[in-house]
């Protein structure tokens, strides 16, 4: 792992935010760790993390029904993160990225609609205007979508395309493009009110919108779920918009998705696929300002390849030859997970939080019903430096750190099934079994490359809900002595006598102070958490780190970029 050693302007971060936080006064500069004083909802958690509760606001659009449709996060480069189906027309999705990440975005392919992702416990998406030129300038549509391509070959599905037959007045239908309104395969446009004229331009009649009005006009035409669709248009001017609605059948008064695009800005128009339970598309022009349309193409094609038949198409299948998977998401979110333990629990130890130090990434595989099939787990064994020989365990509990029923794991590679814990997987039981040398990364003479162990979950019973790993460390002679993460309780295993023991209060692993026995990072791929040496206080080390602890993680988000020079270790490849 490489340093990570880039800096970004610190008045721009948010800290680790699973809610919403009230502004505090400021806080104690502590000279030590066990100075510190913290506010009580501290997770302890360098990063921005939530189980975000998403809602939808409709009130622009309220005819749009998108209950079962998606919505994913991507990052800045429009790769997909993690996507979760709207059930209730809410989403539930577990997220964990850098806290110095950027230019996270939510986005809902039933509208083409982004937001930047707000990373909190519930956060509400506003859903624009789809006839609102204000609100198709604000929502940023479409991006750098891979739905855009070339015009297909097919036939064109639209009657009197180009403009010269009039478009007569008693097709007007005052706003009702709905198959259940206007009917579908006439080949007739319907136009939404008289704001037009059609005239001749460049010898050829078309489509245009008086100068300061808006309108649009329709065709309804029958088509196939999975089919490739396109559309497009000459036009002119500065406001020529195509769209696409979907409807399940010709009795259907709304929409369940729409996808759109400027024709200014996009020439080639519009391609993408046909949604599941869709059998009517709307073919749909949106004009103002004097623009006008000719020559309008709209086709549907058999083309979508899905090779495996799992109904999810290549193009969107991350499997597109195995029936049984279909999707990738990732814990974390972005980038991967440190955990940094002391291991002196249930009393306070020496605060250099170097007893024991762990990266992961899980890569998460989901099938075409967005449920759980196995799990790609890499965990890299970056510091050994406690003096009590410790093994080191993984839960997978739900989003909120309650416990699932049995999800009837196995387990092959580097790591086995914890015959006593429901969901519960042994990693190691001994650090020297799971070093190829020994090390500690603790102390000079003792440096190495970390040993990477990795191995694979698979779910015997399928549940898409989201899920939180709990990495906790276990001492090697008492099986029942363990250290977890703020915020996870014991397992089932731990001994519940210890609780409130020593420096301990009710089994939280945390202090009266609320100081912790292990805490997270989430860093980019490619760096590494510079630990401090042996016997080194965190605050010593980083002296950033105080304000950031003592405010909740809502200033010094950068702490750990800020080290004192020879008082921590840099992990190279």
């Amino acid at each position: 792992m490489k340093r990570f050693s880039y800096i970004l302007a610190a008045s721009l971060l948010l800290g680790a935010c699973s809610e919403d936080k009230d502004q505090r006064s400021a806080p104690k500069v502590a000279e030590s760790f066990d100075e510190l004083v913290v506010p009580t909802d501290f997770n302890w958690s360098s990063s921005k993390s939530a189980f975000c509760k998403i809602s939808f606001d409709k009130t622009l659009n309220p005819e749009l029904e998108i209950e079962g449709s998606e919505l994913w996060l991507v990052d800045a480069d429009d790769n997909r993160l993690a996507r979760e189906i709207v059930k209730g027309e809410k989403v539930k999705m577990n997220i964990s990225i850098p806290s110095m990440a950027e230019g996270y975005r939510f986005y809902l392919p039933a509208t083409g609609e982004y937001w930047p992702a707000e990373i909190k416990n519930k956060v509400n998406l506003s859903l624009a205007d789809p006839f609102n030129i204000d609100s198709l300038s604000a929502a940023k549509m479409l991006g750098k979508s891979n739905l855009r391509a070339k015009a297909l070959t097919g036939t064109n599905l639209f009657g009197n395309a180009d403009m010269e037959t009039n478009i007569p007045s008693a097709n007007t239908n005052a706003g009702y493009y709905s198959p259940y309104n206007t009917g579908v395969d006439h080949n007739q446009w319907h136009v939404y009110d008289t704001r037009f004229t059609q005239p001749t331009v460049n010898g050829s009649k078309v489509f245009k919108a008086k100068n300061n009005r808006s309108t649009y006009f329709w065709q309804n035409h029958r088509v196939n779920p999975g089919d490739s669709i396109f559309i497009n248009a000459d036009h002119g001017g500065n406001f020529a918009y195509a769209y696409l609605f979907f409807f399940s059948n010709e009795y259907s008064s709304s929409w369940s998705s729409y996808i759109r695009v400027s024709l200014n800005g996009n020439p080639n128009g519009l391609a993408t696929v046909v949604p599941s339970g869709v059998n009517v598309a709307t073919g749909l022009f949106y004009i103002a300002n004097s623009a006008w349309i000719d020559n309008a193409f709209m086709s549907s094609a058999p083309a979508i390849t899905d090779t495996d038949g799992d109904g999810i198409a290549d193009e969107q299948d991350d499997f597109p030859n195995d029936a049984s998977k279909a999707y990738l998401t990732y814990y974390p979110t972005s980038g991967r997970q440190t955990v940094a333990f002391e291991d002196m629990w249930p009393v306070k130890g020496d605060y250099d939080f170097n007893d024991m130090i762990v990266t992961s990434k899980m890569t998460l595989i989901k099938d075409a019903n967005n449920e759980w099939v196995s799990a790609e787990v890499e965990i890299a064994l970056d510091a050994f430096g406690g003096g009590i020989e410790n093994g080191l365990a993984l839960r997978l509990m739900k989003a909120d750190k309650t416990e699932f029923g049995d999800l009837n794991l196995s387990v092959s590679g580097d790591a086995s099934l914890d015959p006593d814990v429901t969901n519960g997987i042994i990693v190691f039981t001994d650090p020297d079994d799971a070093r190829s040398s020994y090390y500690t990364n603790t102390e000079s003479g003792l440096i190495a490359s970390p040993d990477t162990l990795r191995f694979t979950i698979t779910f015997g019973a399928n549940n898409g809900a989201a899920f939180a790993p709990d990495f906790y460390i276990f001492q090697t002679t008492n099986r029942a002595l363990e250290i977890h993460l703020p915020g996870f309780a014991g397992t089932s295993e731990a001994d519940p006598s210890l609780y409130n023991t020593g420096d301990d209060v009710n089994g939280t692993y945390q202090t009266t102070a609320g100081l912790p026995w292990a805490m997270e990072l989430v860093l980019p791929e490619g760096s590494s958490f510079e630990h401090p040496y042996e016997k080194t206080d965190m605050i010593t080390a980083y002296p950033s780190f105080s304000s950031w602890a003592a405010s909740g993680g809502l200033s010094n988000a950068d702490w750990y970029q800020i080290p004192v020079l020879g008082s921590v270790i840099s992990l190279l490849n």
